[in-house]
């Protein structure tokens, strides 16, 4: 009897810790978001696979206040859709709701549809998948979940330079990995964009995210997570990638970090000598033999996106045709919105607010930036984490939809790992130091 009990302890103890092992070798998947592993059934990435076979390992688990807690944030999170949910259905239903068509339907067909749409209930299950993996990491994961996570981003910029290398050497797209569709298997998730600098073709960098502003919104983050876990080789890999995105959202990004980083670490030395490279370079490129590709990178990245470009109009056009409708709704409808999943525009906040409502981004906005109050230790590992909370918040909220990226929940409880260890996270490199040998006393 007292064997027996012996060996199922002994069980449990081992699935124990292959859980925690399990959910840090999730980490070098979560970047991969535009390969399916069954390509007929939507949503099913590595990562999102692996995750739904974990719920068969936590029960054996040994760690009963974490299976617990565990638990129990399901619960509060399948209680607050499930109100969400019947509120706007049932407003839907006694209000007698109409759609109009210059809405971005996710499903369009049975456009009269109001009550229960199709959409409601499929955007509704990466959501769910996306808070699990959240709870993996916040109640599973050990502090080694670190490494693991940016080797996941490692890879993925690897795969990135492929692409990248590929295209510059052929001309061609070499992605031979992504398999996703969007719609009815009618749009591949796989977005192919170059630009064209002074006469030279190049391929935007996206890598398996899928497009350039999706691997910004995965990495930026992380990136600013570097400065305070000062892991300089992921910084400066992370940067490089980041600035072949040619896109306008990490460039004003990065000058907004930088010039944070630069006043509260008072390294104005360091503005002084960005501020002679910047007039370097502008002189340089002034010359003819460079002219063009200034002009170039100048209208790609900025003019053409706030001036004039197809991009910025179709996303001016969803956020005010979104805000309009929902500005035209009664005041219940306003609160609680038309149901999850029903419109997607081209940012997450005129998305929510005909989705959800006020009271939907209020509980969002709650849920994600109460880590800004967490007393993670090391006052620049906590302003760093903080700070990259608060940079994709925004990224989301003004050019970004995707609510069901596991980055964004990873990160999100990652905050919840680093405060929950007592020393910081700071890998510091190592200071070399000459001391001199003492001298010989002479026999003289």
């Amino acid at each position: 009897m007292i064997g027996n009990n012996f060996s199922l302890q002994q069980t449990a103890n081992v699935a124990g810790n292959f859980l925690s092992r399990y959910v840090n070798f999730l980490m070098l998947f979560f970047p991969i978001t535009a390969f399916l592993v069954v390509p007929v059934i939507p949503g099913t990435t590595i990562i999102t696979v692996l995750a739904g076979l974990m719920f068969f390992v936590i029960p054996l688990s040994t760690l009963k206040e974490n299976k617990y807690m565990f638990y129990r944030d399901l619960f509060y999170f399948l209680c607050v859709v499930t109100v969400l949910s019947f509120c706007s259905q049932f407003i839907n239903l006694v209000t007698n709701l109409k759609l109009i068509k210059p809405l971005i339907l996710i499903n369009h067909n049975d456009f009269t549809k109001t009550f229960y749409r199709k959409s409601h209930l499929t955007q509704t299950l990466p959501l769910l998948v996306g808070f699990v993996i959240y709870a993996y990491v916040k109640y599973f994961s050990t502090d080694k979940i670190i490494d693991y996570i940016y080797w996941g981003l490692r890879l993925l910029c690897l795969y990135g330079f492929y692409e990248f290398c590929f295209y510059m050497l052929t001309g061609q797209n070499g992605d031979f990995m992504v398999n996703r569709t969007f719609g009815e298997g009618e749009k591949s998730a796989s977005l192919f964009q170059t630009v064209n600098l002074g006469g030279i073709s190049m391929m935007r960098f996206k890598s398996y995210t899928g497009e350039p502003s999706m691997f910004v919104f995965t990495v930026f983050p992380f990136w600013v997570l570097t400065f305070g876990l000062n892991r300089t080789f992921d910084k400066f890999l992370l940067l490089g990638c980041l600035i072949l995105t040619f896109s306008t959202t990490a460039y004003a990004c990065m000058i907004l970090f930088g010039g944070f980083w630069i006043i509260y670490r008072r390294q104005f030395q360091l503005f002084y000598y960005l501020s002679i490279g910047v007039v370097l370079l502008c002189f340089v490129l002034q010359l003819d033999i460079f002219q063009h590709m200034l002009d170039s990178i100048y209208n790609f990245v900025f003019a053409g996106k706030l001036e004039s470009s197809a991009s910025a109009r179709d996303r001016s056009n969803g956020f005010f045709t979104h805000v309009s409708y929902w500005a035209s709704l009664n005041v219940f409808s306003q609160a609680f919105g038309i149901g999850f999943g029903y419109v997607r525009s081209t940012d997450f906040f005129s998305t929510i607010i005909v989705n959800n409502g006020l009271i939907g981004i209020m509980v969002f906005t709650a849920f994600v930036l109460r880590n800004l109050w967490l007393d993670i230790p090391g006052k620049l590992l906590s302003i760093c984490y903080k700070a990259g909370l608060f940079m994709v918040y925004l990224i989301m909220m003004a050019t970004v939809p995707e609510f069901a990226y596991p980055s964004l929940w990873i990160y999100i409880a990652l905050g919840y790992v680093l405060q929950n260890n007592k020393e910081p996270l700071i890998y510091e490199e190592p200071v070399y130091t000459y001391t001199p040998a003492p001298k010989m006393l002479s026999n003289a």
